[in-house]
């Protein structure tokens, strides 16, 4: 009954702080709305994200259209799944996470109470990464039936989401040791070798982890000649000095 009541607390804890970190998402435990991805009708319901996608940004073209909707798929996820093992101690159902499509985005998500585990953490993450991998397979074949993207494309940028997710969580809890173990969710998601991580000298000494990169995410599109500050598009001594030069504000 203990366990029970602590995996129960742990949830809710998580919820509250998926509410907290990011206002504008609709979180919660319970079942997934009719209307909502993941209720039963996946490709239709992914057929309007990138309906309005492409209405959204029209002069970025088909290639940005089907990338930004797989990106949009698949961050949520990633981002509960990876925030569940290292802030609560919960490897999370999220293959079987319902996902809000609202206005061109994916924002707002539904998972089943109860069905969290715990264990060690090796094993967590690699449960995690194995449903986070799972739910991103059949997204994936949904998208491609409306909207083909190439499969390194997908997969890579898979890989920095669950990459950038570690790196964003250490910069705000620098006491997990999160990035060191970038390459057991990469590994477990089989996704190893798609994106790493290298180490920057903030302004105030200390090292920080950022995205090293090796997919563009057709971003510059929208806006011509901006690039992200990670975009492998650039030379790498750019890439490092401009995430130096963020995190050193920002984490």
């Amino acid at each position: 009954m203990g366990v029970a009541l602590d995996r129960s607390q742990a949830e809710t804890a998580f919820i509250d702080a998926v509410r907290t970190a990011m206002p504008g998402i609709d979180a919660a435990l319970s079942a997934t709305p009719s209307d909502w991805l993941g209720a039963g009708d996946d490709r239709n319901t992914i057929a309007r994200l990138h309906g309005e996608i492409a209405a959204g940004h029209a002069p970025a073209g088909a290639a940005y259209h089907a990338v930004r909707s797989w990106s949009m798929l698949v961050w949520q996820p990633a981002m509960a799944g990876i925030m569940g093992v290292h802030g609560h101690n919960l490897a999370l159902p999220v293959d079987r996470m319902g996902q809000r499509v609202t206005e061109g985005g994916v924002y707002g998500f539904r998972l089943p109470a109860g069905q969290s585990l715990r264990t060690d953490l090796a094993e967590m993450i690699e449960l995690t990464a194995t449903r986070i991998r799972a739910i991103a397979d059949r997204l994936y074949a949904e998208l491609c039936a409306i909207a083909p993207v190439k499969e390194k494309i997908a997969y890579r940028l898979l890989a920095d989401r669950i990459l950038g997710t570690l790196v964003h969580l250490h910069a705000h809890e620098p006491h997990l040791d999160v990035c060191a173990h970038a390459g057991r969710w990469l590994d477990a998601a089989g996704l190893s070798g798609m994106s790493a991580l290298a180490d920057v000298r903030l302004t105030s000494g200390a090292l920080h982890p950022v995205l090293d990169r090796k997919q563009c995410c057709l971003h510059y599109l929208c806006e011509p000649g901006a690039l992200c500050q990670s975009c492998p598009k650039q030379p790498r001594a750019l890439r490092m000095e401009r995430m130096q030069a963020y995190w050193s504000a920002h984490a």
